[in-house]
């Protein structure tokens, strides 16, 4: 069984071994990989939780401990091999001052939005038989229903989905009328700073898929695609772009098929350059089947279809 590191821990003995750390997730750090020399997306990921590393580039495959990274990287022996694990440890002063230094990062403040009141609205969901054939209706199941504590405003006649902060801390709710086509979120909604699902996205890996609605994401998860964020509009801010650079090594986009969306999606390509962008694609040159407009109009099927044959941005781009 491999050791288990500190993030401290492994960044310094990563370091040492002259391999560069692009970004992080919850248990992985995401490096470019010093074996095939990949120099824009970082495709090679090592775990702290679990003291392992892998190539995720389908010409290189490499995998194996840490201990087998630092042999391979300094050509020590065995023995060799965990003194310099071992020497690249840091004390517990050491530890301690990474971690204020992580702490001390600037990050984005956030006000928490009443657990009461979220709570309030998921009971008055459960009693409301319109509002729950409204999600049906949207291919929205009742699994969906509880695990995203989705809700009902009797007051507004509207369902409700709460957003969080990429740490967790519930900040706000979208609202979405049941008759029509209106929305009405909580006062000062936060949507530059965070993006729905990001809190539990990030935790899945380095892969995440950019759609544009909380419904489109709520859908890839019933799909069985747990990572999908989205950004709640046909825009994203430079903080969410620091939160993808941040977690996400790969990023495949599903945005909405219109021009909108479309430019959505290249900002994404654009503004992250380093990371591995691809582009959600059905077929080729058909980027969703019956001409869709977006995830909501799709099947769990053609979903799965759109993420298995996504393309690379450069060929997205000369479609």
């Amino acid at each position: 069984m491999s050791d288990a590191y500190t993030k401290a821990d492994l960044r310094s003995i990563l370091r040492s071994c002259n391999v560069e750390i692009v970004s992080e997730t919850g248990t992985d750090f995401l490096c470019l990989c010093p074996f095939h020399h990949n120099t824009d997306s970082p495709a090679f990921a090592v775990s702290y939780s679990k003291g392992l590393y892998i190539c995720y580039n389908q010409n290189c495959n490499s995998a194996g401990t840490i201990l087998d990274l630092v042999m391979e990287l300094t050509q020590r022996n065995n023995f060799e091999a965990l003194r310099f694990i071992q020497s690249n440890k840091l004390t517990s002063a050491e530890i301690l001052e990474e971690e204020l230094k992580e702490l001390l990062d600037e990050k984005p403040e956030f006000t928490a939005f009443s657990q009461e009141t979220l709570d309030k609205l998921f009971r008055d969901l459960q009693s409301s038989k319109e509002a729950k054939d409204y999600f049906l209706s949207r291919k929205i199941d009742t699994e969906a229903m509880e695990y995203f504590k989705l809700g009902y405003s009797t007051v507004q006649n509207m369902v409700t989905v709460p957003l969080h902060s990429p740490d967790g801390l519930p900040v706000g709710i979208i609202g979405r009328s049941i008759q029509g086509k209106s929305f009405k979120n909580s006062p000062n909604l936060p949507r530059n700073k965070t993006m729905f699902n990001l809190h539990r996205a990030k935790r899945e890996g380095g892969t995440i898929i950019m759609v544009e609605s909380s419904f489109d994401a709520i859908r890839l998860w019933q799909a069985g695609y747990p990572n999908a964020v989205a950004t709640l509009g046909g825009s994203i801010s430079d903080i969410n772009i620091q939160h993808l650079n941040k977690y996400a090594s790969t990023i495949i986009i599903m945005t909405d098929n219109d021009n909108a969306g479309r430019a959505l999606g290249h900002t994404i390509a654009n503004k992250l350059k380093n990371k591995n962008i691809l582009w959600a694609s059905y077929d080729y040159g058909i980027v969703y089947p019956h001409s869709a407009k977006d995830v909501g109009d799709l099947t769990d099927e053609e979903i799965k279809q759109c993420i298995k044959n996504a393309i690379p941005h450069f060929e997205y781009a000369i479609l």
